[in-house]
């Protein structure tokens, strides 16, 4: 029986390969993928067969061009699939390797559980609470607990698979966090009021989207983006950020939106440090807490 956190990271998986196929095509006019993408978004919502007068996307997005249907049925269907929360493969993991598989000129599956053999099966780190608090002394074992399965399957999900990069990764956390004590930053946000480069254009955005998670998500324009990748509204609900899991994921995010392994990969911390900080605040800190965490891991 397949894993959950497998599970997990298959679905966000599917999600990724089934964006790329449906917006791969960018011409107004129809594809035969655009069929498949519109009866896979009817599937996962419950919803009717389309008629066979209509054409896809036009009972979802009536009044939008096909392009545009496109980009919307791809952000719908990466919501709804990374919103399947179930530990055990469900109908709709079925639908979707079905989907993934008639898009791409893939054989049918035959015994084995869905996704198993579309991609590869993934280790996760080998990291104990222990080993955690090793690296970050002054984290709290409770808090700490509580992280770790989501700080694990983030590190599976983003590819932050080696050492080296778990390294690098688990530092600037530990830092961004106050040693995991802190998911969302201290001061109310008021300092951010009317940042117009972050997207706050309304009346409260400063405090509405103040910085939360392990990296600090900050300004309306991330956390729509964020949202948008992890599939959860984080506009209308902003401080899910700062729970556990969110927590985690959001950092992975921009961990990999960034394309921070590379870096990771050449031991540059200076250059991981001023992607996610902008500048080299808390320097030393960061690479005393590198150094902990080659020590620990066995860089």
């Amino acid at each position: 029986m397949t894993s959950h956190p497998q599970l997990m990271i298959w679905r966000k998986q599917a999600a990724d390969r089934l964006q790329e196929i449906i917006l791969s095509a960018t011409t107004n006019d129809l594809q035969p993928n655009d069929a498949h993408a519109d009866t896979l978004l009817r599937q996962l919502s419950n919803l009717p067969p389309r008629p066979s007068d209509r054409a896809p996307y036009q009972g979802s997005f009536p009044n939008d061009p096909i392009v545009v249907g496109r980009i919307k049925t791809a952000n719908r269907l990466r919501q709804l699939i990374l919103n399947i929360r179930a530990a055990e493969s469900q109908p709709q993991d079925q639908a979707i390797d079905t989907a993934i598989r008639s898009m791409s000129a893939l054989p049918e599956r035959t015994t084995q559980a869905p996704y198993a053999s579309l991609f590869r099966p993934t280790t996760l780190p080998d990291i104990s609470i222990d080993r955690l608090l090793e690296i970050a002394p002054h984290a709290d074992r409770d808090r700490v607990t509580s992280l770790l399965p989501h700080l694990l399957l983030t590190m599976g999900m983003y590819e932050i698979n080696t050492p080296m990069r778990q390294a690098h990764f688990l530092a600037q956390l530990i830092h961004e966090s106050g040693s995991f004590n802190y998911l969302e930053e201290i001061d109310p946000g008021d300092y951010l009021e009317g940042r117009t480069d972050l997207g706050n254009t309304q009346p409260g955005d400063g405090r509405r989207f103040k910085g939360r998670g392990l990296i600090q998500i900050t300004g309306r324009s991330n956390y729509q983006a964020c949202g948008e990748a992890l599939g959860v509204d984080l506009i209308e609900a902003p401080t899910r950020l700062a729970e556990y899991d969110l927590a985690c994921f959001s950092a992975g995010w921009f961990w990999c939106k960034n394309e921070i392994n590379p870096h990771a990969d050449r031991d540059n911390v200076e250059r991981v440090t001023r992607i996610i900080n902008g500048g080299l605040n808390g320097f030393d800190d960061r690479k005393y807490y590198l150094a902990a965490a080659r020590d620990i891991l066995n860089v």
